[in-house]
């Protein structure tokens, strides 16, 4: 009866044969490991980069103040768009660099100013790009489909700037850059 450990291989394979598949599996092995250390090293890196600067390369973010006017206004019903002094009331916000805004609403001849902080912002799978504003406390003029003192602001390009106030039947606002 034949055992499998009995099994001889039909050549005869000299010790030299066998040393050098060991050295080439070693020197495989030893290449191998190094260009995946090579590799890996070079995909964090490249990972790690960020050239997208938001992604608004139009857009800019090192900047002295910046002040931007409400120039229309779109209610939910068709061929409700108003402009101009024609608008329910006048508007505007002035950014900071320090990331602090100033907010004022003119309404016949009342003045409505807020504070507040901000950040530039991006949302997980949307290309994209917001303004998030806090005020530092309740005011009336917080146009956002929340109630709280955060007011979501997105870029239409480098500009102009919209609301999302209107997701929640809230009037749309589209503010132009007047002073940069």
């Amino acid at each position: 009866m034949r055992r499998y450990w009995d099994f001889k291989f039909p050549y005869q394979l000299n010790a030299t044969f066998w040393c050098y598949c060991i050295f080439l599996v070693g020197f495989n092995f030893r290449f191998m490991r190094k260009i995946a250390a090579l590799t890996l090293l070079l995909f964090t890196i490249i990972s790690c980069s960020n050239e997208d600067d938001f992604g608004l390369e139009s857009t800019q973010f090192v900047f002295s103040e910046q002040k931007w006017e409400l120039t229309k206004m779109t209610g939910s019903f068709e061929n409700s768009e108003t402009t101009g002094s024609d608008m329910e009331w006048q508007e505007y916000y002035i950014f900071s660099p320090e990331g602090n805004f100033l907010k004022s609403r003119t309404v016949g001849e009342v003045v409505i100013e807020a504070i507040g902080t901000f950040e530039v912002v991006e949302f997980e799978n949307d290309v994209e790009h917001y303004l998030e504003l806090t005020y530092d406390m309740d005011y009336d003029i917080i146009g956002n489909c929340t109630g709280d003192d955060k007011e979501i602001l997105i870029y239409r390009s480098s500009k102009m700037i919209s609301s999302l106030w209107m997701a929640c039947d809230g009037p749309g606002l589209d503010y132009e850059l007047s002073k940069n």
